[in-house]
């Protein structure tokens, strides 16, 4: 196991910092079952593969610069992400929950939701949302979009009893999704 601290600032690799704090959304609570409170790092060829859930959502994210695989509770501090020791907790087969048979939908446009009044960005998201469950007819908790990065994100969803709700990043396509469960009706 690794045992010293491993850091990523924001100034030293934006982008990659940005995809660990998109995945660190997903982190569980308290109430959620112990391996929802960890972020799980795998190796990949160029570098890092992150994958954190809640239980409800998963969020992965590719990063091109390696850290040590395991399973982290990081801390964020003054624009770092500090990952400590890893935890011996086991981590589930995340892949099982990836559809890889879903149909196309559609893009999610949340790009420029930060302009405006909060009047006028509450209306724009209700617009997105409205247009968001019209094409693929799954209510998901709503925040789990607004914790979305801004950006042009791909629709994906998986019809059958295991009903799933995937996004794409358009723009980081290989590198950042997510996958929802949609709420019960």
């Amino acid at each position: 196991m690794y045992e010293s601290n491993y850091t990523i600032t924001r100034q030293e690799n934006y982008k990659d910092y940005e995809r660990i704090i998109f995945c660190l959304k997903a982190v569980g609570k308290d109430s959620d079952p112990l391996f929802t409170h960890y972020l799980h790092v795998e190796n990949t060829r160029n570098g890092s593969r992150l994958i954190a859930t809640d239980g409800k959502r998963l969020h992965v994210s590719n990063l091109s610069i390696r850290i040590p695989a395991g399973n982290y509770q990081p801390v964020v501090k003054d624009y770092s992400v500090i990952f400590g020791k890893s935890s011996p907790i086991v981590f589930p087969n995340w892949r099982n929950v990836v559809p890889g048979d879903a149909d196309y939908k559609g893009i999610l446009e949340l790009g420029g939701l930060g302009i405006g009044s909060k009047t006028e960005r509450d209306e724009k998201f209700t617009n997105i949302y409205s247009s968001f469950l019209f094409d693929t007819g799954c209510n998901v908790n709503v925040g789990y979009i607004k914790d979305l990065p801004s950006a042009s994100w791909k629709i994906f969803t998986k019809a059958g009893r295991n009903k799933l709700v995937m996004l794409q990043n358009t723009s980081d396509e290989q590198n950042q999704y997510a996958v929802f469960v949609p709420v019960s009706a």
